[in-house]
């Protein structure tokens, strides 16, 4: 998914048939780290959001940013800070949760890495979200991407964006099959 100076909101399917909307306050935020210079490094955060009650669709609203005490080099982000702990503490009185973590990569399109995989699989076993879902972002130079890793059955697969029409509305999931079919 493409970054922008202005982003949109954006929808994702989840692998449950649900969707996840992530706000253009997260999208903006990121944006404002993304690696675009050589000497630009690493950045990352915390990202919190809800689960909608009624829909179970999950909103991405905010993420945490890079602060002092964090480890940072040109390929490697560490939370380290503690006011991202008074982020995640500041959120949930706003019954917003822990949702799961972002960080930049020096890439166009950003891939994972091995450490990116295995910090996962962990973060899978250990951490615990406002849903049944633990969300990864990682953001390149040109484009964003986002992994969805299912607390039950430990498995990670990469966010689809929903489907839209030609003149960029989203589709409701029925919609978007049947115009493929067609």
């Amino acid at each position: 998914m493409v970054l922008g100076k202005e982003s949109k909101c954006v929808k994702i399917n989840l692998p449950n048939g649900k969707v996840v909307d992530v706000l253009n306050t997260v999208l903006d935020e990121i944006s404002k780290w993304i690696q675009d210079d050589n000497m630009k490094q690493e950045s990352g955060g915390y990202i919190v959001g809800y689960q909608h009650r009624e829909s179970g669709n999950i909103t991405l609203e905010s993420v945490s940013h890079p602060f002092t005490l964090d480890i940072k080099s040109r390929v490697y982000f560490g939370i380290r800070d503690p006011r991202h702990k008074l982020f995640l503490r500041r959120s949930k009185k706003n019954k917003s949760y822990y949702m799961g973590v972002w960080h930049t990569h020096p890439q166009n399109v950003p891939i994972p890495s091995s450490i990116d995989w295995d910090d996962w699989k962990k973060t899978l076993q250990t951490d615990r979200t406002g849903s049944e879902y633990v969300f990864y972002i990682i953001a390149g130079t040109e484009q964003w991407r986002m992994w969805v890793g299912d607390m039950a059955s430990g498995e990670i697969v990469e966010g689809v964006e929903c489907h839209k029409n030609s003149e960029g509305f989203y589709l409701k999931s029925d919609e978007g099959n049947n115009e493929e079919n067609n």
